[in-house]
């Protein structure tokens, strides 16, 4: 008799526990959001104890997909207030053309504040300032302000606005992410004002990083969150809310007017940077522009022939070639610091070159003046070799940019 008192016990207990499972999950949304909103109000008072209850929420209650729910929403209305719209106007009267654009704080001062967008979102008015006007809108502000047009880089399709302050308005510079903390697969969002809708949200992932090819001597952001006309020059934002890179372009190619075929471009967190830090810096106000190194090497690629008898982790990829060169073709940078035909490209500034985009990768964000230390194995001996970069000429640069 006692025995079948605890089967009955027993099938009662697991029962019980079926029964409260089933119950839990045809309502986890709703526990997790009232789980939540409880986390998130402690994550307010106190940071590092909303972050640990946050971690214990998803161990214990598998709240993952929900935190990466919540960490999307706290990243779009946290940012909005530093999104802002950007108008071109004609000056002339009766002239109705211009459009609109997307921007966002990066720099904000008691008076004044910085904002970066795309070059070809004001590059009218930037090209003739007597005819065109950019005013900004705030989502925070009722009135508009004039923006002065600090500084552009074609190359980068960056610009830099500035705008006055009118009743010391407290806006917050967004923050940058850096591109090794996200790779492909990492969830993005992309906020702006997309076929002039303001304040718009759309979101994705990072497809492809570092894509080569789309935009001349740039690394760009493949996303495949839309990216609509008025989106250029919005943030792309990281799950953290730090901006990853900066919405450019839509790839539609053979149509004359682009649609949306899942292929968006973004300027990486890294490369628009690189522009911004300059055009605020005292050598962008003496050169009026942003330079870039030029290609140092010419590089000729080993076949499998040549490596197929050395253990993989041994190959090596590239060597230095200069047998392809025009009897009046310019004489290399790397040529001309010591790198001889046949030395083996091993490394560049102590890391191993697997491939050409090592070089690419480093090349888009390099200064001319700057030094790689280039390591090269010829014949038996081990070289380290200083080359100096030097400016790529800028008619070239620019040129290559009106193919695209």
């Amino acid at each position: 008799m006692e025995i079948k008192k605890r089967r009955f016990k027993s099938l009662l207990n697991a029962v019980l526990i079926i029964l409260i499972a089933v119950i839990v999950s045809a309502n986890y949304r709703p526990i997790q959001e009232k789980i939540h909103i409880g986390i998130y109000w402690v994550y307010e008072q106190n940071e590092t104890v909303g972050d640990a209850l946050f971690a214990v929420n998803r161990i214990i209650f598998n709240g993952t997909n929900f935190d990466r729910e919540r960490l999307t929403k706290h990243a779009i209305y946290k940012s909005y207030p530093s999104v802002v719209l950007i108008s071109t106007q004609s000056a002339v009267p009766g002239n109705l053309g211009g459009g609109t654009g997307t921007g966002f704080f990066i720099k904000v001062n008691d008076t004044d504040a910085y904002i970066v967008t795309n070059n070809h979102v004001i590059g009218q008015a930037y090209v003739s300032p007597a005819l065109w006007n950019v005013t900004v809108n705030t989502a925070t502000d009722m009135w508009s302000y004039e923006a002065e047009i600090v500084g552009v880089d074609e190359v980068s399709d960056i610009a830099v606005l500035k705008i006055l302050k009118k009743d010391n308005e407290e806006w917050e510079a967004m923050e940058w992410e850096t591109s090794t903390t996200v790779g492909v697969g990492s969830p993005i969002t992309v906020l702006g004002h997309g076929m002039s809708l303001p304040w718009t949200a759309t979101s994705g992932i990072i497809s492809y990083n570092g894509r080569f090819g789309s935009r001349p001597y740039n690394l760009m952001l493949q996303i495949d969150a839309v990216i609509n006309q008025g989106n250029s020059g919005g943030p792309v934002l990281s799950s953290s809310g730090k901006v990853i890179g900066i919405a450019q372009s839509i790839l539609s190619p053979g149509r004359s007017i682009p649609g949306w075929d899942g292929v968006g471009m973004a300027v990486s967190s890294e490369q628009a940077q690189r522009s911004i830090k300059y055009i605020l810096s005292p050598q962008y106000v003496s050169k009026g522009y942003v330079p870039y190194a030029r290609y140092p090497f010419n590089l000729g690629t080993f076949t499998i022939d040549d490596v197929k008898d050395i253990p993989e982790k041994d190959r090596y990829y590239s060597y230095f070639d200069y047998t392809s060169q025009e009897d009046d073709a310019t004489v290399t940078i790397g040529q001309e610091s010591g790198l001889l035909q046949g030395d083996i490209l091993l490394k560049l500034n102590g890391e191993d070159v697997r491939t050409s985009w090592t070089i690419m990768k480093k090349i888009v964000v390099a200064f001319p003046g700057d030094e790689w230390t280039v390591t090269v194995k010829r014949e038996d001996k081990i070289l380290d070799i200083v080359v100096v970069l030097r400016e790529m000429d800028r008619d070239r640069l620019l040129s290559s940019l009106n193919l695209r």
